[in-house]
């Protein structure tokens, strides 16, 4: 889960606060950035480090991101959970900090600092305003660089993760994807939730932190990607001042891909006024040609409040309050999942009419009028998703760590522009095919009206 300083479930104030002088520094005038990927730098430190900076000048802002290839993924089974453990714990204490110094040097200079955990990595990070970028460079070199991980913190924040995974377990939407991807992607990290659950966080010992922690928080292993109001060579000087001492490190073992177990997962919870349900299909990977037709499908199909499913299903029919297709895309597999949430009575007639879709996106090929707003739709989200210099910053580490290099924007739109209805058709024949298809559900239900359901196409 992400880390923010204001976040009550998150305590991590303590003791006193010494952080130092702020030097502000002078910035370049301001100019309007012509596209967003226009101004983008790359260097790589003599220990491997990779170092991104997009220069941003009509900002005032700074994003500045450490990007760890370490996430769940690379996690045995026996320490499922222990990058999201060390993720919390990196804000616990330094050599130079307390936990509470940590949250006022950022608050000091009105930043903010967050960092979250996925899949298959670890994302920390600060926004503050253009003349403090020294600052933050130091704050976040500190708790990458030198962490303490005190035993009575791992104590506590092992009890907080507890919480947390209780709070996942109260969260019926939540819930239903885990079941969904731990059942379709059985026995893979890929299908682990990222908290891990109660029994592998109890396990986990400081030495399992520890060595991990030197495992994959390594140069070679790390993306350092800045956007914003910024001078290149400053980010790369300042680079090498503070993460020069990294060690190099060896890049992260992915492994093989998942293996999918199509089907049912089924669970009763009594107590919930609504059926939740997650029925998903195999798709593409990021690395696939087809990311941007699998974008473009999910959007038609469920994508918006002019999809096919919130129109037929909520609007038509008012079976639903909401109804949604999502893409989770990683490096060697991917799924498109529809999620809602529905009465008991109404769970089974709510899987017929996704299928329903489903089937329909197959036999019959999309209008060039609803393919053209599906492609107003992805493209005014992601032009809307790049306007602050955080977006910006996850911007280039994502594309650096799965691609080796970053998209220029008018080259993501070109290939989006590019797919037509009949690419369409044919990846909706390739992933809802006969066998593919899996549902979890999880409420006060009978299981058997949801097993006699026709899943094929």
């Amino acid at each position: 889960m992400p880390y923010n300083a204001k976040r009550l479930r998150d305590e991590r104030k303590r003791d006193s606060f010494d952080a130092g002088p702020i030097v502000p520094t002078a910035r370049p005038p301001m100019r309007r950035n012509p596209e967003p990927g226009a101004d983008v730098q790359l260097c790589r430190l003599e220990n491997g480090l990779t170092v991104l900076s997009e220069a941003m000048p009509q900002l005032r802002s700074v994003s500045l991101g450490i990007w760890v290839i370490g996430g769940s993924r690379f996690e045995p089974p026996h320490l499922h959970g222990v990058s999201h453990f060390i993720e919390h714990l990196l804000f616990k204490g330094t050599t130079r900090r307390s936990a509470r110094d940590i949250a006022r040097a950022i608050d000091s200079v009105g930043g903010q600092l967050d960092a979250f955990t996925d899949k298959e990595y670890v994302g920390l990070y600060a926004r503050v305003i253009d003349r403090h970028l020294a600052h933050a460079f130091e704050i976040l070199a500190d708790i990458v660089l030198h962490p303490t991980f005190p035993p009575a913190e791992i104590e506590r924040e092992r009890n907080v993760i507890v919480e947390e995974i209780n709070t996942i377990e109260d969260s019926p939407q939540d819930l239903v994807h885990d079941l969904y991807l731990e059942s379709f992607w059985p026995g893979h990290p890929l299908g682990r939730p990222v908290s891990g659950s109660k029994a592998s966080v109890a396990g986990i010992r400081r030495r399992d932190i520890l060595e991990f922690f030197r495992r994959h928080y390594t140069a070679r292993n790390m993306v350092l990607a800045v956007a914003g109001n910024i001078r290149h060579r400053e980010v790369r000087d300042l680079a090498a001042r503070h993460f020069g001492p990294l060690a190099p490190g060896a890049p992260a073992d992915f492994g093989p891909p998942p293996a999918v177990r199509p089907g049912r997962r089924l669970r009763r919870k009594n107590n919930l006024e609504q059926v939740h349900l997650c029925l998903g299909v195999p798709c593409p990977p990021l690395l696939s040609e087809d990311r941007y037709c699998a974008h473009l499908l999910c959007t038609i199909l469920g994508g918006g409040i002019s999809s096919r499913l919130f129109q037929n299903i909520r609007e038509k029919r008012g079976l639903v309050y909401s109804i949604e297709s999502t893409v989770n895309l990683y490096r060697d597999a991917g799924t498109l999942a529809v999620s809602a949430a529905a009465a008991p009575g109404a769970a089974a007639r709510v899987v017929e009419l996704v299928m329903k879709e489903l089937r329909r996106l197959i036999r019959h090929p999309v209008s060039g009028e609803e393919l053209e707003r599906g492609k107003q739709f992805v493209q005014g989200s992601l032009l809307l998703g790049l306007e602050s210099s955080s977006s910006r910053m996850s911007h280039l580490a994502q594309h650096y760590i799965y691609f080796g290099r970053i998209f220029r924007l008018g080259e993501v739109l070109r290939s989006l522009e590019s797919v037509g209805a009949a690419q369409l058709r044919r990846l909706a024949g390739e992933i809802f095919r006969l066998g593919s298809i899996h549902l979890a559900a999880l409420g006060d239900h009978d299981p058997r009206e949801l097993e006699s359901l026709d899943l094929g196409v």
